[in-house]
């Protein structure tokens, strides 16, 4: 089967993407939104440098960086950015891969000629698609590979992690995505609920599989005859095994009065929607 055939746009940028390379930012939520709607995994996207402050004079006017982006929207917040412009920003996607670009002859308006106002206005706040024939210069303008930046909270690191483990390349040729294929663990909380719905305890794990987990617990349960049953509340993937690990610790630490001496896993008279808000708060901060 022919692969795909990718499709192409341009933004304006405030310089160079950086190395490690920066997320591909948004000035807002619909900006965002509107770009994730546009692009599929393995689309290209070129980005070019405004002609003004804040952009560096040096970078006026040129092709800086190509991005292939996937559809992964994060928070520019759990990334350790560079303090002013981008760090006002928080809607970013997450990039596949990143290249900057090395050529000299690199002014975008001499590489694809006149482009209308209008596609010019749009850009600085949107994509916009080019055609393959516009496109076709900025292809063979010479570059060099950048690593994606990674994010330094473990609440990023965990959505990053499952995102690489599902990614394929999308396209044959110059352009190819990076995939992983990796175990996701996740911190988990299963909530013990009576006939009427109502939490009776709260348990705080780490799993590969927290799905497997609720079954687990249920087994022994037999919750037709007791009404009881463990409800899957909440799943939050993390970075690695030993990441989650230190995420189920923290939160049982910070809820040590309320465990169960029989099962230190266990909380009593807790809100499962607070710990849902704690393991979040936990998971933002710079180290856990």
């Amino acid at each position: 089967m022919e692969a795909d055939i990718p499709k192409y746009f341009f933004t304006y940028v405030w310089g160079p993407p950086g190395n490690p390379a920066w997320p591909l930012t948004f000035s807002t939520k619909a900006a965002r939104r509107n770009a994730r709607a546009a692009l599929a995994e393995g689309d290209i996207v070129f980005t070019v440098c405004t002609k003004g402050d804040p952009t560096p004079p040096e970078y006026w006017g040129q092709v800086s960086g190509v991005y292939i982006v996937s559809d992964l929207e994060i928070n520019t917040q759990d990334y350790d950015l560079p303090s002013g412009g981008l760090s006002r920003f928080p809607y970013a996607l997450h990039p596949i891969s990143v290249w900057q670009i090395t050529s000299d002859d690199n002014i975008f308006a001499k590489l694809v000629g006149p482009l209308t106002p209008i596609q010019h206005l749009r850009a600085q706040s949107q994509l916009v698609e080019l055609d393959m024939l516009t496109a076709n210069p900025l292809l063979a303008l010479d570059r060099r590979e950048v690593s994606p930046a990674q994010p330094k909270t473990e609440f990023g690191k965990g959505l990053v992690a499952v995102k690489n483990s599902k990614l394929a390349p999308k396209h044959e040729g110059t352009f190819v995505g990076r995939f992983g294929d990796h175990e996701i663990w996740f911190v988990y909380t299963l909530v013990l609920r009576d006939i009427r719905n109502k939490s009776l305890a709260l348990k705080v794990g780490y799993s590969n599989s927290p799905s497997d987990r609720e079954n687990a617990h249920n087994g022994p349960m037999a919750s037709e005859v007791t009404g009881l049953k463990w409800k899957l509340d909440f799943s939050q993937p993390t970075s690695s095994e030993g990441a989650a690990r230190k995420l189920e610790q923290a939160v049982l630490q910070h809820y040590s009065r309320h465990r169960l001496v029989s099962n230190g896993e266990i909380l009593r008279e807790v809100d499962p929607s607070i710990v849902i808000l704690k393991i979040a708060e936990i998971m933002r901060s710079s180290h856990i």
